[in-house]
């Protein structure tokens, strides 16, 4: 799933706010697996060359994912432009935990890493 969030999303506040989530289910940690997020700057990208950037991250992603039933792709647009989070969920997982769960989940975990943050603009669905 891809959603868009906001610029300047902040790298370690996201990487704690997937740890909380990640840290809530027991789905997402059968096996000894495994959790992440990635950042990958699209700066500048524009069109076909931003097109290109994040389906070759995403290719990337996915086959570096093998021990991990949940994985964040941050794709970074820069402090001033909003970016992508691309969420790699096992399907065994999303059985237990759905989408709209991990979301709700996500953006409340993140939303606690600063009293600041309205919860409307955390992430743009």
């Amino acid at each position: 799933m891809t959603v868009q969030v906001r610029a300047g999303l902040g790298e370690r506040r996201l990487t704690a706010a997937v740890r909380d989530v990640f840290d809530r289910h027991d789905e997402l940690r059968e096996r000894g697996a495994t959790c992440g997020v990635r950042r990958v700057s699209t700066l500048g990208l524009v069109g076909r060359a931003l097109v290109d950037r994040a389906l070759a991250e995403i290719a990337v992603e996915s086959r570096e994912s093998d021990s991990a039933l949940f994985r964040v792709l941050w794709l970074d647009a820069g402090p001033d432009r909003s970016g992508q989070l691309v969420l790699f969920v096992h399907r065994r997982v999303m059985a237990a935990v759905p989408w709209p769960v991990l979301l709700s989940e996500l953006v409340s975990a993140w939303n606690k890493g600063s009293v600041d943050t309205d919860l409307a603009s955390a992430f743009d669905r």
